[in-house]
């Protein structure tokens, strides 16, 4: 049997287009059923919280060992949801709404912003999409793209000596539907059961496309792929036909493979840091409170902008416009050799601009865990207390296995792996000139 060509090019195009809305939809569902936080709570339109300070020994990789995070699965099946943050600016929250298209379409929240941007509100109305009855006032409406979102705070910490200020904003976080007698929040529709575990991908994506459609810009884009039954009802996967079977077994792989060729695409490498400031910019469709609708953050081609999403869903949930926090990690020294726990190493960091800060996290490679050290010291930032900084307001940060035996060097001491090491560093409200594209961290230089 073969695949027909035409089907074939058309799952392998399907794949890429759809991928974000498959993946995401899992993420969710495995949220929902498993629990999200420390509390193990689960289901929707509540807040569960990471309590926990990050350590080499916490389960996730690449964590930001400065913030803790609080999720919610929003299901606004229940009609609008009403959203309460505080307000108090210390210690910096950023709240970032994820739809299921993997588009961030706002932003809540005291971290990453200009002191030219208004107060933080307090109460904030999430909008089902179509929405036409009356809004209460005294909310700020946010306009949700999709039913089902993931809705992230994070909430910095100075120092591990903060988590209870931080627990307490956690816990002032609020959602509660604006209806409490509507009903119970239903989560995404199941997909048939007796699909075969290799066409389960195309059945959840004709369930979920259905569902939570895109942009609608993107829906006559979308029924190119009619040929391939994602618009069938009852499900054409059931009992298939053997040569569309073949197609869209044989096209999901030529998809999943053409992605992994492109993963690294955009990632610009300078100076030994490679960072993605514009990973986000597919999102040209839907701009909520906090996002910039500008040209410098928009991927116009919209065939380019269906790749990029479909490369960001393959990280989880979570990242932000480089112009809320600007993220860069490095392997390499100023000469281009990997960097080891073997040597020693100094990093020079400006001052940040106006209304910003940074922090850098220290990971082990390849597995990108938190260093172990006998300070408990897995990042030092421009808020980090004690840290030496020089008249001028820059800072030199001593990376090396070992500590330092001066006091002023041990102060800026970032402990690293004994072995191959990745630091990572991350400006919140970066500047015109952190944004140009020009911009590189400095160089790490070797000292020994």
């Amino acid at each position: 049997m073969r695949a027909n060509d035409h089907r074939f090019g058309l799952a392998a195009e399907a794949y890429v287009f759809g991928y974000p809305l498959v993946s995401s939809v899992r993420l969710l569902e495995r949220y929902a059923g498993g629990g999200l936080g420390s509390r193990g709570n689960t289901g929707f339109n509540y807040f569960d919280h990471q309590w926990e300070l990050p350590g080499p020994r916490s389960s996730f990789v690449s964590l930001e060992a400065d913030l803790l995070s609080s999720i919610a699965l929003v299901d606004l099946a229940v009609g609008p949801v009403i959203l309460k943050v505080p307000t108090d600016p210390e210690p910096p929250l950023l709240v970032v709404f994820t739809d299921l298209w993997r588009n961030v379409f706002a932003y809540v929240g005291s971290a990453g912003i200009t002191g030219t941007e208004p107060p933080v509100p307090s109460s904030y109305i999430l909008v089902p999409p179509g929405w036409t009855r009356r809004l209460p006032v005294g909310f700020v409406p946010i306009e949700a793209p999709t039913r089902l979102l993931i809705v992230t705070a994070r909430i910095a910490l100075d120092s591990r000596q903060d988590a209870d200020l931080v627990h307490h904003r956690q816990d002032a976080l609020r959602l509660f539907p604006l209806n409490p007698h509507g009903p119970a929040a239903p989560g995404p529709p199941p997909f048939t059961s007796t699909i075969c575990d290799d066409l389960r991908f195309w059945e959840e994506l004709r369930m979920w496309l259905a569902a939570f459609p895109p942009a609608s810009a993107e829906v006559e884009y979308a029924r190119r792929f009619a040929p391939l039954g994602l618009f069938d009802d009852p499900s054409p996967y059931v009992d298939p036909d053997p040569s569309l079977a073949w197609s869209l077994r044989g096209g999901l792989r030529a998809g999943r493979d053409g992605l992994e060729r492109l993963v690294h695409a955009g990632r610009a490498l300078r100076g030994g840091w490679s960072s993605t400031p514009h990973a986000l910019d597919f999102n040209i469709d839907f701009f909520g409170p906090g996002t910039r609708d500008d040209p410098a953050w928009r991927i116009a081609d919209r065939q380019h902008g269906r790749l990029a999403r479909a490369i960001l869903a393959r990280q989880p949930v979570g990242p932000t416009h480089g112009y809320r926090s600007l993220r860069a990690s490095c392997l390499f020294d100023a000469d281009g050799r990997r960097l080891t726990g073997a040597h020693r190493y100094t990093l020079d960091l400006a001052p940040p601009p106006d209304g910003a800060s940074w922090s850098l996290t220290m990971h082990d490679y390849p597995d990108y865990y938190l260093v172990d050290n006998p300070l408990s010291r897995y990042w030092l930032g421009s808020r980090t207390k004690g840290l030496r900084i020089r008249r001028d307001g820059s800072v030199r940060l001593f990376l090396q296995c070992e500590p330092p035996s001066d006091d002023d060097e041990l102060a800026n001491w970032l402990p690293t792996a004994p072995g191959d090491f990745r630091p990572t560093l991350r400006v919140d409200g970066p500047g015109p000139a952190v944004l140009d594209d020009s911009y590189a961290p400095p160089t790490i230089q070797r000292i020994d």
